[in-house]
């Protein structure tokens, strides 16, 4: 007889307990058969969510605002609180705008370039729930910025976008601990291949494929921070990973980078200008570094993390 039948025999008869000194340890031992035997869910793969599907622009880019409600649906969200830097306006391709002002949420917005700062400063003058600064982030500042600005360690999202050293500021990121990360990744490194741009406190996006990590290293990197690679938008370099006590809820059966990678096709993976700086290929005279008046940073893939 199985654990919850005799469980449900033993209760409807009202028979007493075999011995009565026992009979607290016994009355706790049927209900707990009661909870395994009855939870008929347990063990069950979730049903897959398709993400895909929820993508939908209300002010994002690509439609993530769509992805990130739904993922919000999946996990509850705790304390409603989300970050991003590189915000830009805050308004223009804004992963935080519908979350604020739809959602109830609060949130924490760094740009660090001067004119969108104060756009964005001035975008959320009306909105108390919501911090903005203006500053470079780096992998040195990024827990002094949180902390100094109320983040709680526990929040819900965090969006990495500042098209450079975005590896590197989520790796120096341990105090704090984000259901949900969304960082962007370099698509023209497909997995299993392994990218990370070399660090430099300085480095900026020049306009070409010199940018970020490949979604391999982001998932080697995801992975020894204990989360699972989630989903990669259809359109657009967004990545995201989840904490991997949520990844069975979404269903997947394969969530290798493999299997999310969104494959671009030869209009875009065979241009020139995407084989510079590496397979023998030299970058084109004056393409080979990044400048800042009289500083220069040469330009390196890092293929070993």
């Amino acid at each position: 007889m199985k654990p919850y039948h005799a469980a449900m025999r033993f209760l409807l008869s009202g028979e007493s307990a075999p011995h009565s000194c026992f009979r607290e340890i016994f009355v706790v031992a049927v209900l707990l058969a009661l909870a395994v035997g009855c939870d008929r869910s347990a063990g069950k793969p979730s049903e897959p969510v398709d993400l895909e599907s929820e993508e939908r622009v209300v002010f994002s880019q690509f439609g993530e605002d769509g992805v990130i409600e739904k993922i919000f649906e999946v996990i509850e969200p705790g304390p409603k609180y989300a970050v991003e830097f590189g915000a830009h306006n805050g308004i223009t391709n804004s992963n935080m705008r519908n979350l604020v002002l739809n959602h109830g949420w609060n949130s924490f917005q760094i740009e660090g370039h001067p004119v969108r700062a104060k756009e964005l400063a001035k975008n959320y003058a009306d909105y108390p729930s919501t911090k903005t600064l203006e500053a470079w982030v780096w992998p040195g500042n990024i827990e002094i910025l949180f902390e100094e600005n109320g983040v709680p360690k526990d929040l819900d999202l965090l969006v990495i976008d500042i098209d450079s050293n975005d590896y590197y500021v989520w790796r120096a990121i341990h105090e704090f601990r984000p259901k949900v990360v969304m960082i962007e990744g370099n698509f023209f490194f497909p997995p299993p291949e392994r990218m990370v741009i070399d660090y430099h406190p300085m480095n900026y996006w020049d306009t070409t494929y010199y940018v970020g990590a490949s979604i391999q290293s982001l998932t080697d990197l995801a992975n020894k921070k204990g989360y699972e690679l989630l989903y990669q938008m259809s359109d657009g370099p967004n990545i995201f990973f989840v904490d991997k006590q949520y990844i069975d809820r979404f269903g997947l059966e394969d969530n290798s980078p493999e299997a999310i990678y969104r494959k671009k096709g030869p209009s875009v993976m065979d241009r020139e200008e995407v084989q510079w700086g590496r397979n023998g290929v030299p970058w084109p005279e004056g393409k080979e570094k990044l400048t800042w008046d009289k500083l220069e940073i040469e330009k390196k893939f890092i293929h070993n993390r």
